[in-house]
């Protein structure tokens, strides 16, 4: 029992070893859907998922789950620990629509997120936010939009009260194809 302690320990200490590295398409942002999903999937995941979207355009999200830390998300500035990321591509073709790191919620940490965002792109006024972002969410909020290359990089949270939403998240979304990737609602009856 001991020595299946000991090497569970190791293969956990090993995996956060591994967890350790930059997280792909940032600061630096992604312009390869094929290529931010491999670098993603090289990343030391507990679990991947595939979701497909039927409704027009057809997507596909690859999630990647940690267990723990997946990737570290930062700089100079502080890093934040990921525990999830996802990868949003249009079926047809795979071009790159959407995606988002997951991690979990600590106001100190939402806070570090902020400055993270606000050191390398330039805000968005909240008056001129998307009309999808302007909308309440029951149990999320945004409370930042920013721009870069092509992008909206939003910063999310779980609503004040709200305990069983436990992430903060940044999602980058293609500023041309907005909420494709997790916001996408896919109406029955409309769009399939």
């Amino acid at each position: 029992m001991k020595r299946r302690l000991l090497l569970l320990s190791c293969c956990l200490a090993y995996s956060c070893v591994q967890a350790a590295s930059e997280c792909p398409g940032f600061p630096v942002l992604a312009t390869s859907g094929e290529t931010l999903l491999a670098q993603v999937r090289a990343l030391p995941p507990v679990g991947i998922d595939r979701e497909r979207q039927a409704c027009a355009p057809a997507t596909v999200i690859d999630f990647a789950y940690s267990g723990g830390t997946l990737c570290r998300f930062g700089g100079d500035e502080g890093t934040v620990d990921a525990a999830t990321a996802a990868v949003t591509r249009l079926a047809d073709g795979g071009e790159l629509v959407e995606y988002l790191y997951l991690f979990p919620y600590a106001p100190a940490m939402h806070a570090r997120l902020l400055a993270l965002l606000a050191a390398r792109f330039t805000p968005v006024d909240k008056a001129a936010w998307p009309a999808f972002l302007q909308g309440l969410t029951p149990g999320k909020e945004t409370t930042a939009l920013f721009t870069h290359g092509g992008y909206h990089i939003s910063l999310g949270k779980p609503t004040e009260g709200d305990p069983a939403q436990w992430y903060s998240n940044v999602i980058f979304e293609k500023v041309d194809r907005p909420a494709l990737g997790v916001r996408k609602v896919c109406r029955e009856g409309r769009d399939g």
